[in-house]
């Protein structure tokens, strides 16, 4: 009995360990699995990421709703990599290395 109670609080505790690792964001390199581009000595260019993600036009298109996009920089077309990192599953802002941006949803526009 004894042995049986054992052995179900350690399959409990298992399946709860599981759900919560589970729940864990990945990385971009897990997200990206076998389509992760190859590095080129050493580094992943930006314009491997544009061949699936498209330009940066296109991009700050896609991100027009956020203050400040992210993909509009007065640096230009930065490398991917310096925001989106590999073994990380969200974006690390290059730009706060200078400034101090928190980036927000814009508010809607009001209505005529």
């Amino acid at each position: 009995m004894k042995k049986l109670l054992i052995a179900a609080l350690a399959l409990t505790i298992g399946s709860c360990m599981s759900v919560t690792f589970a729940a864990e964001a990945k990385t971009l390199e897990q997200a990206h699995g076998a389509m992760w581009p190859k590095s080129q000595n050493g580094y992943v260019t930006k314009y491997q990421c544009m061949q699936c993600h498209g330009d940066y036009d296109k991009l700050g298109q896609q991100t027009a709703n956020l203050v400040p996009n992210p993909h509009k920089s007065h640096l230009g077309q930065v490398n991917c990599e310096d925001c989106h990192k590999a073994n990380q599953s969200k974006p690390v802002l290059m730009c706060n290395e200078c400034h101090n941006f928190t980036i927000k949803k814009a508010a809607p526009e009001a209505k005529k």
